[in-house]
């Protein structure tokens, strides 16, 4: 018999015989399974068996595999984390946007808003239900300043607290953010804004004593901001 390795390298084979790789789907050895999922010539059949595989090296092979019927069959599964893997393809179609933006898992939406460009998307996203999908959306390059602004006023501390590690929040909004009755809030506002003199002192000021501490630490000891060619809000 071919040993794992021989058998694998076969179900790779994007030339291979659908017959082989319909018994490469069933083999006993989940490399060999992972490589009938990645093979872009599997038949969507053989990939809607996969895709419920129990070993998740399987399920993740279909999300990897490049075919539009694995992507199709990569959103259907029930495992949301394969789902949520799916949303972040570059693939997606305004259909397959559709049925991730109504998938009922956050954490589908969630690896979605880490990663989407489409402003319409975009704007969906920041008004989603789930705080953890805004939190996301919040650290995502690709969110307008508008949006983002909306989302350091968030109803949530764990919204506000993504929105307050951005660079990009005018220097009112970060301030605001100082004075935010979240000291998670306060604590991201001051460790991702470290040149901010007036936020140390206001956060010095206030009551929690592990803030506080933090805030007369940056006093003492200036700091530069965090990264390089990011903006210095002088204040």
């Amino acid at each position: 018999m071919p040993s794992i390795a021989d058998r694998a390298r076969a179900a790779a084979d994007p030339d291979a015989d659908t017959d082989v790789l319909r018994d490469a789907a069933t083999d006993r050895a989940p490399k060999v399974r992972a490589a009938v999922a990645q093979n872009p010539s599997t038949p969507s059949e053989v990939l809607a068996l996969l895709v419920e595989d129990e070993r998740w090296q399987v399920r993740f092979g279909v999300v990897d595999n490049p075919s539009a019927a694995a992507r199709r069959v990569a959103l259907s599964c029930t495992d949301r984390e394969t789902r949520a893997l799916a949303a972040q393809r570059d693939d997606l179609t305004p259909e397959d946007l559709e049925r991730i933006l109504a998938d009922p898992e956050p954490e589908v939406r969630e690896f979605l808003a880490q990663v989407v460009t489409d402003e319409r998307v975009v704007a969906r996203l920041a008004a989603d239900e789930a705080a953890r999908v805004r939190a996301a959306l919040a650290q995502n390059v690709a969110v307008p300043d508008d949006l983002l602004e909306g989302l350091a006023r968030d109803r949530r501390a764990e919204v506000r607290s993504a929105a307050a590690i951005s660079r990009r929040l005018s220097p009112e909004t970060v301030l605001a953010l100082a004075d935010d009755r979240s000291v998670t809030v306060q604590w991201w506002t001051l460790t991702s804004h470290p040149e901010r003199r007036d936020v140390a002192e206001r956060i010095a000021a206030q009551g929690d004593e592990m803030n506080a501490e933090q805030a007369r630490d940056q006093l003492e000891h200036p700091r530069q901001p965090p990264g390089t060619g990011r903006r210095v809000v002088e204040s």
